[in-house]
């Protein structure tokens, strides 16, 4: 194993690993998700569309870095007759659909049983009966809080009660968790189950859809925002997490790339859906055994070297295309400066791991460990080798050394100036810009 190599699975186990507290916090979740799903099914006819939930997003598909302190909760939402749906591409706004409610409210006005479902959809609906995202969340934002209030927003876990916080954040709706113990937050995110043969792929992309049952329609809210609107994201994570799975280290290379990208102010804008689509065009284009015969250095590089392309800025700038339809391009929404520095930042980043990989030398150790940490992050790790190194528990060193830092400070600081230029070189203003705004339904 070269030294590189080594040091990408010393540096996995230090900074990116959230094996340590994933317990914790499931836990925890678990308690809250029970909770508000239960108090949900109260909510009529809400309650009578619940169809089950499952955890989406990063922490599902096993690709959650550093902190398991986000959860996605996809809610499952099926009307009565829903296959009755007519789904069709939205031609203004590529990768959303129109849900046409025609032949279902056609069924249920004669259903003496479903004349509470046909009731509300009535008033969810067009004249010309498209649903209306904007009316769906605001039904659902209203159930949410009065399910919320019922439960006095608390939960009890464990004998301990902890308050839940409550936003509307685009199309999720998000419950936060702040106690002295233990912090997180939940995206609950409702989407409404289709089924196999209301799909709209092209032949393509259908043919990763294969023995797929589900996909979901999301309302996510435009920027800015519009009323009556009809738009809904078409999401297709079933499909996405078959692709992924099993595929030896890709999983592995998205976290790094997701670390690395939490390391510098100058990449915030790259959504974590984003690198998971890089990696999804990828699998199309390599073969199984790429991720497995590969080392992991050499398909890290790689990647990197495909994110390069995909922000070119150069003549006609790089594209990322949305892999369920490829009209949709999910960085047109950048600003120049922003793909410039995210540009720039890959670059370097591109030359210290293709140096390290030729000559690791001490100070590009420390270069390529830089990269996948925050400086907050190597002085807690540094704090806990120290205190394991001379046998004292570590809240004992903690008080001290806290104490002692600022002493310390000047001597680390003039050895590590110079690996720390590249990330330097980008300043942070264009991370305040307003970053595009596209997500998946199981935001990551």
């Amino acid at each position: 194993m070269s030294l590189l190599e080594q040091i990408l699975h010393a540096t996995n186990a230090d900074y990116i690993n959230i094996n340590g507290d994933r317990q914790i916090f499931t836990n925890h979740y678990n308690v809250l998700r029970n909770s508000i799903y239960k108090t949900l099914q109260e909510e009529q006819p809400l309650g009578k569309w619940l169809c089950g939930h499952k955890l989406g997003g990063s922490y599902a598909d096993n690709l959650k870095i550093t902190k398991p302190d986000e959860f996605d909760l996809v809610i499952h939402l099926v009307f009565p007759e829903n296959d009755r749906i007519i789904v069709k591409k939205d031609p203004r706004r590529p990768g959303n659909v129109t849900l046409d409610m025609t032949e279902v409210l056609n069924a249920l006005e004669k259903q003496e049983h479903n004349q509470l479902s046909y009731t509300y959809l009535k008033k969810l609906v067009t004249n010309r009966n498209l649903l209306l995202e904007d009316k769906m969340q605001n039904m659902i934002q209203g159930a949410v809080t009065r399910a919320l209030n019922k439960m006095g927003k608390k939960i009890e876990v464990n004998g301990r009660v902890t308050p839940i916080v409550y936003r509307r954040c685009g199309p999720a709706h998000t419950m936060f968790i702040n106690d002295r113990d233990i912090k997180y937050s939940v995206d609950f995110v409702p989407a409404i189950r289709l089924i196999a043969r209301q799909n709209i792929l092209e032949p393509e992309q259908l043919r990763f859809f294969k023995d797929i049952r589900y996909w979901d329609a999301i309302p996510k809210p435009l920027k800015p925002f519009e009323a009556n609107n009809v738009s809904f994201r078409a999401s297709y994570y079933d499909a996405e997490n078959v692709m992924i799975k099993g595929k030896q280290k890709l999983k592995e290379t998205i976290k790094f790339m997701k670390k690395f990208r939490d390391s510098k102010q100058n990449m915030n804008n790259l959504k974590s859906y984003y690198i998971k689509t890089l990696f999804l065009w990828q699998i199309k284009a390599k073969s199984d055994a790429y991720w497995s015969t590969k080392t992991l250095k050499d398909i890290l590089i790689d990647m990197c070297r495909e994110l390069k392309t995909s922000l070119a800025t150069s003549g006609r700038n790089g594209k990322l295309l949305f892999f369920w339809d490829p009209k949709l391009d999910l960085f047109a929404a950048f600003t120049q400066r922003q793909r410039d520095d995210m540009f720039n930042c890959v670059v370097a980043h591109i030359y210290t791991l293709e140096r390290a990989d030729g000559n690791l030398t001490a100070d590009i150790d420390r270069n390529v460990r830089s990269s996948f940490s925050t400086r907050a992050e190597r002085l807690s790790q540094d704090e806990q080798r120290n205190g394991r190194q001379t046998g004292a528990a570590p809240n004992q060193q903690s008080a001290p050394k806290n104490q002692s830092a600022p002493k310390q400070q000047p001597a680390p600081k003039n050895q590590t100036a110079p690996r720390q230029q590249p990330a330097q070189r980008q300043p942070p203003a264009p991370s305040q810009q307003s970053p595009a705004e596209f997500s998946s339904c199981c935001i990551a």
